[in-house]
């Protein structure tokens, strides 16, 4: 009886979804951004944060030119109306528990390592993240 029991549990475990994409009813939200313009970029992290706090998993990925967000010591600038960069809120995001990732290829290509990445954010893995693009609640923004 008890290795039924087990088994029932390892067997449940096996089958719920992966990463955060838990339900049919939740909101999941993967915001892609490559630009470099700084105000595109500040609300994207913007319309993240908001849909994070509206119960949303949220995930974003850096690739291009905006990879440069995600580097230890990237220059930030302050905008208008409240002051704030794109970084500022980005490790709002991480704080938060929103997963962070870069494309593979910016590291390489940029002349850096994962020890200049900010603390959270990790590379990201192309099958799981073609996983959660494809999850069928999952909604794509990107910059």
């Amino acid at each position: 009886m008890r290795k039924s029991i087990v088994q029932f549990l390892l067997v449940c475990l096996l089958i719920l979804p992966t990463y955060g994409y838990a339900s049919e009813d939740t909101k999941n939200l993967y915001v892609v951004v490559t630009t470099d313009d700084k105000v595109t970029q500040l609300m994207s992290m913007v319309l993240a944060t908001q849909s994070a706090k509206k119960g949303a998993v949220v995930d974003v990925l850096f690739c291009g030119e905006a990879g440069a967000l995600v580097v230890k010591d990237s220059p930030e600038k302050l905008l208008k109306p409240n002051n704030k960069s794109p970084q500022m809120l980005l490790k709002n995001l991480i704080k938060n528990g929103v997963n962070v990732e870069v494309c593979p290829p910016y590291l390489p290509n940029a002349g850096k390592t994962t020890a200049d990445l900010i603390d959270g954010v990790t590379i990201a893995k192309p099958p799981l993240v073609a996983d959660k693009l494809l999850h069928e609640n999952t909604k794509i923004l990107s910059y």
